[in-house]
């Protein structure tokens, strides 16, 4: 008999935890839909930029410390 009661409370948990995720999902979709979808164009753009950066950071590093990409074949410090 335990055994059931047991079994039956966590059904009832798991379950209610189920409702009040989807109950706050709903809520959440109807406070943000003002917002609208994302832009692809910011989200290209932004990558666009992020890739720009680090190609300039990575020169300027190599710019630097010439030499220590140990694609000449010496070893740093050497």
């Amino acid at each position: 008999m335990i055994v059931i009661l047991t079994l039956t409370a966590v059904a009832v948990l798991v379950v209610s935890a189920l409702v009040v995720g989807a109950v706050q999902d709903r809520r959440r979709r109807q406070a943000l839909a003002h917002l609208g979808g994302p832009d692809a164009v910011i989200g290209s753009r932004a990558l666009a930029e992020a890739d720009a950066a680090r190609s300039t950071i990575e020169g300027s590093a190599r710019t630097a410390h010439p030499g220590v990409s140990g694609a000449s074949g010496t070893s740093p410090g050497a």
